[in-house]
């Protein structure tokens, strides 16, 4: 009934932006943005079993276990571009690099999200990261296309399936779900790339730009 729901009032929502805005959604983007919507719903509902661990009263980013280094990563969406980036820290919450960009053109969230995990394991072979690795993203369809394996056929589960298969360059792998607020840094970076059009790629010496979101994270 949620899904049904969620895609109904997708579709009026649709429509709404087409007679007053005179924009006109695909198909494919209105049942995009209802999958989405009804997967937070079913994190957040407190009537049935979470699809995922819920995490309360997280306001920052989350120190990984001891000799686990933790990559952030996020993307995000407009009319005809999108951006990207990646953040790594230790286990202390020391940066240790990190980057973003964008592509033009138009992209739905999911796939943002997965490129955005694609370069994020890029960026992460490229400063040498071998130990244990915690990749942590805020899209829970992402996550639940990561939980689902191989019985998922679908182009971009074949490509979640890839970056598993990459994820053999480190001594140990795994990805999880966190809320937004976990996530800051690498969104406050994600929007950056977006909207301005840009590409970083940083080690240890970070940009300024985002020097106050990371200290505040690991107060």
């Amino acid at each position: 009934m949620a899904d049904l729901i969620t895609t109904l009032w997708n579709c009026w929502n649709s429509r709404n932006k087409f007679i007053f805005k005179g924009q006109i959604d695909k198909a494919q983007s209105i049942w995009e943005k209802a999958s989405n919507l009804s997967s937070e719903f079913r994190i957040y509902n407190p009537m049935n079993p979470p699809i995922l661990a819920q995490i309360e009263d997280i306001k920052k980013w989350e120190r990984p276990a001891n000799g686990t280094i933790k990559i952030n990563f996020d993307a995000m969406v407009n009319e005809n571009r999108m951006g990207y980036t990646v953040i790594i820290r230790d286990e202390d919450g020391f940066v240790l690099g990190g980057g973003g960009g964008f592509h033009e053109g138009n992209f739905f969230v999911l796939e943002a999200e997965c490129i955005a995990l694609e370069r994020s394991i890029e960026v992460a072979d490229k400063i040498n990261v071998r130990g244990n690795v915690t990749l942590e993203t805020d899209n829970a369809e992402l996550a639940n296309k990561w939980n689902i394996g191989d019985e998922d056929i679908t182009i971009i589960g074949s490509r979640v399936k890839n970056c598993k298969e990459a994820l053999s360059l480190f001594n140990s792998a795994n990805l999880v779900w966190s809320h937004r607020s976990c996530n800051r840094v690498a969104d406050l970076i994600c929007t950056k790339m977006c909207r301005e059009a840009k590409r970083w790629f940083f080690d240890m010496d970070y940009p300024k730009d985002i020097h106050n979101s990371v200290i505040n994270d690991i107060i």
